[in-house]
């Protein structure tokens, strides 16, 4: 008897298991790991009147030779599982490739429209890109808007992501239908600002070897063009495109730590998990019409906004931004952009740099007006409309198969009831119940059986927006923005239709203004470090050649192995307050030195960053480490 009671218990709990599982079936997390805190403020930082607090960049649009590559990539590199070969071609999984950049373009609205509520006007960007493939690079993107040429503090990389297979639906992948979103989600700056991670601080967990190399990449690229006294060339394409181009792995000993993890961590990249939310129903029931509530704001933007809040008020902004500072002044003057390495003082240089970022500052205000262009045009105009029509017929859709997966469910459990007794009647007689347990598996068979014809109609709605999305955004865009610039005692008022012809305006107005500088610089300056038996090049002061007093320095040998300083340097070393950047190829990442040199060594103490490990105060003599220092010992490089 108790043999029989056990058995009948275990199929009691299949019974109930079925009831919760076909119940939670397409269902996501309700909050995000990404928590809000409305009391949090932003610290009041001085910082230059030229920088974006944030730029956001995202997929708006696929060119026409990069549709057919690029729905391929889509489904042989899946998130979340395998896509079976055979469902690699339909025609569905283009639409839910589609509907991919259609989303992310509405999507990201909602962060943009959190970000700009919270943190100073005219310090957000939106910078949506393009996605282009030629053979030589493959899939690629690179931005429709000038806001990535602006001086930022962090750039965040956003979309959303659906999995390609439509029959797995209702399962467990990532999916972007209805009320459920899956948010992918990169946060990068300057190298300078986390040497020890390429200025990589927050990814997606599925994006963590891809956004690590494009990095790694980046950082490359500038020291190059130093070395070769250049202008940067390298765009740093989306990283969820460039994903999908070759999937990178993660590197082997990448430094990660929870996402949200507090001050005094490792220095590492935080890991943000991969996420299906689910949004309020009650807020998509009527979305189309009542859309001030924003469910999406409420279940991931607002803990998103507070991560990035929480990330400007504990970083250096300065540190972030010195050298997009330096690349921007460089458009404007080449010269002045020298000075601004060297850190050189002068009424001249002063009288410049005033003038440039004034003009700077211009560009990002007229770039925030036509963001704020793409904003109204896409959230507030036929664009939003449809994308809100489109969600709240898919949550009413998803709500069906929920509410018939409900009774569907309920009729199994009835039925697993009833096997229960037939087979303890059947047990306690001698029968076998193996026919009964044929026909409860096919029950369970049934739970997977769904149509799909109502999902394909939105989805070639959504597959019909992203084809038309710049026509429709278009005209916000191309309308004539007058910005005011204010440079000491004088106002300019700046009209133009496109950037390209305010920038124009902006150059003109600024060599018609400027005045020569009292500093000159050698353009072919050496400056070395002991580890190479090359010399490198150098940026600021110079004495027969060599290095002598404040600027920049970068030394590169033919494996990629490099050494980036900025401080003060003598004899073409570097020699006194500075920052170190020492990257070698057989490493992960890089490390930072910061303190007192002599002869091209750290001497004295320090502040040391590593990959992986919290930063250390030590102290050194002619290179070596002997032991531990104090923290208020260390001359502090001033940006």
């Amino acid at each position: 008897m108790r043999r029989f009671g056990s058995l009948f218990v275990i199929l009691l709990l299949v019974s109930c298991s079925l009831l919760a599982g076909c119940a939670g079936t397409a269902r996501g997390a309700r909050s995000s790991v990404l928590q809000a805190d409305p009391t949090l403020a932003l610290a009041d930082y001085s910082l230059s009147r030229a920088d974006a607090l944030v730029v956001i960049r995202y997929p708006a649009i696929i060119h026409e030779d990069a549709e057919v590559p690029y729905f391929h990539a889509f489904s042989i590199n899946a998130i979340g599982g395998e896509v079976p070969p055979a469902n690699r071609t339909k025609k569905v999984t283009t639409r839910i490739a589609q509907s991919v950049i259609a989303k992310s373009n509405y999507y990201v609205m909602s962060l943009y429209r959190e970000l700009q509520r919270e943190l100073p006007e005219d310090t957000v960007l939106l910078s949506p890109h393009i996605i282009l493939w030629d053979a030589e690079r493959g899939l690629y993107s690179r931005p429709i808007l000038a806001a990535e040429q602006i001086p930022s503090v962090l750039t965040v990389d956003f979309n959303v992501y659906s999995y390609p297979d439509t029959e797995a639906m209702m399962d467990s992948p990532p999916i972007t239908f209805g009320d459920l979103v899956t948010p992918l989600f990169v946060v990068h700056s300057d190298r300078w600002l986390q040497p020890a991670t390429n200025g990589l601080l927050l990814s997606s967990d599925p994006l963590v070897g891809t956004a690590w190399q494009l990095s790694v990449e980046q950082a490359g690229s500038a020291l190059r063009s130093r070395l070769d006294d250049t202008p940067p060339q390298y765009q740093r394409p989306l990283d969820f495109v460039s994903f999908l181009n070759r999937r990178a792995p993660d590197p082997p000993g990448v430094p990660l730590k929870p996402v949200g993890a507090g001050p005094g961590q490792a220095i590492a990249v935080e890991q943000y998990p991969l996420e299906k939310i689910q949004m309020d129903g009650a807020l998509l029931v009527n979305l189309s019409a009542d859309y001030e509530r924003d469910p999406f704001a409420e279940s991931f933007v607002r803990g998103a906004a507070t991560r990035i809040k929480q990330t400007l008020n504990t970083i250096d902004r300065d540190k972030a931004t010195f050298f997009a500072r330096q690349n921007a002044l460089a458009r404007f003057d080449p010269e002045l952009a020298v000075a601004f390495l060297a850190r050189s003082g002068g009424e001249s240089v002063r009288a410049r740099l005033q003038l440039a970022e004034a003009l700077i500052e211009s560009e990002r205000r007229f770039l925030s007006a036509q963001t704020l262009s793409l904003y109204e045009g896409t959230w507030l105009g036929d664009y939003g409309l449809k994308m809100r029509q489109m969600i709240e017929g898919e949550y009413r859709l998803l709500e069906q198969r929920r509410s018939a997966a409900r009774k569907q469910n309920v009729t199994a459990a009835l039925a697993a009831l009833a096997l229960a007794g037939s087979i303890y009647g059947a047990t306690a007689s001698g029968a076998a119940g193996a026919v009964a347990l044929e026909s409860f598996s096919g029950i369970l068979v049934l739970g997977s059986i769904w149509a799909m014809s109502s999902t394909l109609e939105t989805r070639a709605e959504s597959a019909r927006m992203s084809e038309h999305f710049l026509a429709l955004i278009a005209p916000a865009l191309e309308r004539q923005i007058s910005v005011q610039m204010e440079w000491l005692e004088s106002k300019e008022r700046i009209t133009a239709m496109g950037f390209a012809e305010f920038r124009s305006k902006t150059l003109t107005l600024y060599q018609s203004r400027i005045r020569s500088l009292e500093t000159r610089f050698d353009s072919d300056c050496g400056f070395r470090h002991p580890g190479f038996s090359i010399t490198g090049r150098w940026y600021g002061g110079c004495d027969a050649g060599r290095a002598e007093g404040r600027g920049y320095g970068v030394v590169m040998d033919g494996d990629g192995n490099s050494v980036e300083y900025l401080g003060t340097a003598r004899n073409g070393l570097a020699d006194g307050a500075g920052g170190l950047i020492a990257r070698y190829r057989n490493q992960l990442g890089a490390y930072y030195f910061e303190g007192s040199f002599s002869a091209g060594q750290p001497d004295g103490v320090l502040q040391v960053e590593e990959p992986g490990r919290k930063p250390r105060i030590r102290a050194f003599r002619a290179g070596r480490d002997i032991g531990t220092g104090a923290g208020g010992d260390v001359q502090r490089l001033a940006f």
